[in-house]
């Protein structure tokens, strides 16, 4: 180890301090601290990756109970369970995630009902990172043939 002579102290030893070439090595090859900044650089990345999985999971939940709601309705309504004046209210009370600002449309005809649920995508995320890039609308229609009174 190459050392420099800094002063003798009282007690008649000499103090020394490592040379700046040998410090310089240390620090560069020094591992303290690299989890930190490993952590600042990746902990971003994950984050937005959880809130992506979390975003598109919540995305297909809501697809699926707009799909069931909308089912739902047009076989009550198709079998005279439901009257239709009342269909729209019944898909609403059949969502899973009733805060959302759905467009429900229950058209009946004389041989068929007709159900669509939409609910426009940015709406559809739970974080604000899907909802940025998700353009469009979510939409399901379902049409049953009714049965004869």
């Amino acid at each position: 180890m190459t050392t420099r002579t800094i002063g003798i102290a009282r007690t008649g030893t000499i103090s020394r301090l490592p040379s700046k070439k040998l410090f310089a090595k240390d620090f560069v090859g020094d591992e303290e601290g690299s989890l930190t900044v490993e952590v600042a650089i990746w902990a971003p990345a994950m984050i937005f990756m959880l809130a992506l999985i979390l975003d598109f999971a919540f995305m297909m939940v809501l697809n699926a109970s707009m799909w069931n709601a909308a089912r739902e309705t047009a076989r009550a309504v198709s079998l005279h369970r439901v009257l239709p004046d009342q269909a729209d209210d019944y898909l609403r009370d059949r969502l899973l995630f009733r805060n959302a600002p759905y467009r429900i449309a229950v058209e009946t005809s004389r041989d068929e009902v007709d159900a669509r649920v939409t609910l426009a995508g940015p709406e559809a995320s739970l974080t604000p990172v899907m909802g940025r890039y998700l353009v469009g609308d979510l939409n399901v229609s379902v049409a049953m043939l009714r049965e004869p009174n």
